[in-house]
């Protein structure tokens, strides 16, 4: 990103604050011809139809911070059904799930707050906390999954206010944390007694029956905020989330919400909590994962098929991506790649302190099986040249 000229007087924060990469090459993605894999984006051919708006009424004054009783009183329903207890005063309704990581950090982190994430880990999420100037404290989730006594000696010798944690096919490895592993990683919270942050958008879109019941369900003596959002399994242009908050902590980022700004859209709200009470979303679900799980399988069949055996990866048992690690460095790989009109995402943008730069993330949510395969086939000649 491009520093700002010497006239122009920025806050700190603002100086801090990295761009998307992400954001970036989806400009690039819509070039005529090109293939892309960077981002996970919701496929609209499962989508729902948009419902009729009937009476549009009742939502056309400003609403309550929270958020609409109706989506509020679903989820609680939906929600405890999944293993995540919950009550209407503990939710509230954000714009998008992203909105919610943003307001956590505000009310927990300061310059030079000590911050314990998984490395590799979500991006934006590193872009927030960048921009806060938190002192990012990683610990090691690797192919064997996650190392808990790396995350308890950061515990053990840090000071960290909260842990940011993707348990549920994590973004960008894939992996899912194990019952055993989230009970673990609970204990060592309450032990430590240090907030979690954790991040939950893709848990619907479970293929194997992979284990998902939150980490925040199993805590006792820790506080916690559970982010979750509607946009991987319904209508993303709506940006529509919710945190689940911890009643110790709901007044603060409630306090948060009214000074971003004031509450989320009604109309989206509306839709949504219709969606929910009419019934539909259990059938839904399950129309998604029998979608996403025979893209997944696939781009499996196809990755076996057209990359060299040097190229190492691990089926993901939900979610959106594929993470590759290769022999080679991927620096180059992207602009090679737009050259062969395949747009593959490098892992560097997802890595804290151990490198990425042998890593690849390829997501299969948006792709044709015809574009799968052909661009794969491309990213493959990239790939014979670095």
């Amino acid at each position: 990103m491009s520093s700002p000229s010497p006239e122009l007087k920025l806050s700190a924060y603002a100086n801090r604050l990295p761009g998307s990469p992400v954001r970036e090459i989806l400009s690039v993605s819509q070039q005529p011809g090109m293939i892309s894999f960077a981002g996970g984006l919701p496929d609209a051919s499962v989508m729902p139809e948009m419902p009729e708006l009937g009476d549009l009424s009742s939502i056309k004054q400003y609403g309550t911070s929270d958020g609409e009783a109706l989506v509020k009183q679903e989820l609680v329903k939906w929600l405890g059904s999944e293993g995540l207890a919950c009550t209407e005063d503990q939710i509230m309704i954000t714009s998008g799930s992203q909105q919610g990581l943003d307001l956590a950090a505000r009310i927990l982190v300061d310059v030079g707050t000590q911050v314990v994430v998984e490395d590799p880990t979500y991006l934006a999420m590193l872009q927030v906390l960048r921009g806060l100037g938190a002192d990012l404290v990683p610990f090691d989730l690797g192919e064997n999954g996650v190392d808990l006594a790396s995350l308890e000696q950061q515990l053990k010798d840090k000071n960290p206010r909260m842990v940011y944690l993707i348990p549920t096919f994590q973004n960008p490895t894939g992996y899912s944390y194990t019952e055993a592993e989230r009970i673990a990683v609970a204990e060592l919270l309450d032990r430590y007694d240090v907030t979690l942050i954790e991040d939950d958008p893709y848990r619907v879109l479970n293929y194997d029956n992979a284990f998902t019941r939150p980490i925040c369900s199993y805590l006792k003596k820790a506080t916690w905020m559970y982010m979750g959002s509607f946009s991987k399994m319904l209508w993303p242009g709506l940006r529509t989330g919710y945190v689940i908050a911890h009643p110790d902590l709901y007044p603060w980022i409630l306090r948060a919400k009214q000074a971003t700004d004031l509450h989320s859209n009604r109309l989206g709200q509306k839709i949504i909590g219709d969606f929910m009470a009419a019934g539909s979303l259990p059938a839904h679900i399950e129309r998604l994962q029998n979608h996403y799980r025979v893209k997944r399988d696939l781009m499996q069949k196809l990755l076996k098929q057209y990359l060299p055996e040097s190229v190492k990866w691990k089926l993901p048992a939900g979610g959106m991506f594929f993470w590759l690690e290769l022999e080679t460095d991927t620096r180059d790989v992207l602009s090679k790649g737009i050259e062969a009109k395949v747009v593959p995402l490098p892992g560097t943008p997802f890595e804290v302190e151990k490198s990425a730069g042998k890593a690849l993330r390829l997501s299969f949510s948006q792709m044709t099986p015809e574009d799968m395969e052909e661009g794969l086939k491309r990213l493959a000649k990239v790939l014979e040249t670095l």
